[in-house]
């Protein structure tokens, strides 16, 4: 048995029956992530454990934050214009799209962390 894009662990008939909100619901946890992620940072800074926030929690913050960026485009393409997008490709788009900035971030935290240093400079 292959693999096949309309399915999603068995809930491929709710999610296709609500594609809006697939939406919010997709977003909201974005930002609900990045916020929830924020308030875990501030209660690690306060008890001294810096190496978990830039080890793990700077960059899922930052990622997500990118995420949103960049998932707004493709959600409004394949959301808006081609309307036949079921809500289960919804999903795999945005799982593809997270997973890809995070992967992204994790490897490259250093880099960003300096640009946004020498951009706050300015």
């Amino acid at each position: 048995m292959g693999f096949n894009f309309n399915q999603f662990f068995g809930y491929e008939s709710g999610i296709n029956q609500h594609p809006e909100q697939v939406l919010m619901y997709g977003f909201a946890a974005i930002i609900f992530g990045v916020l929830g992620l924020t308030f875990v940072a501030f209660i690690f800074r306060k008890i001294k454990l810096i190496a978990v926030i830039d080890h793990l929690i700077a960059p899922l913050i930052i990622s997500l934050l990118v995420c949103l960026v960049v998932a707004i485009l493709p959600t409004l393409i394949l959301y808006l214009l081609a309307s036949n997008i079921s809500g289960v490709k919804l999903i795999y788009c945005w799982i593809t799209i997270f997973t890809g900035i995070t992967f992204f971030c994790f490897s490259n935290y250093q880099t960003i962390k300096n640009w946004a240093n020498h951009w706050t400079r300015k």
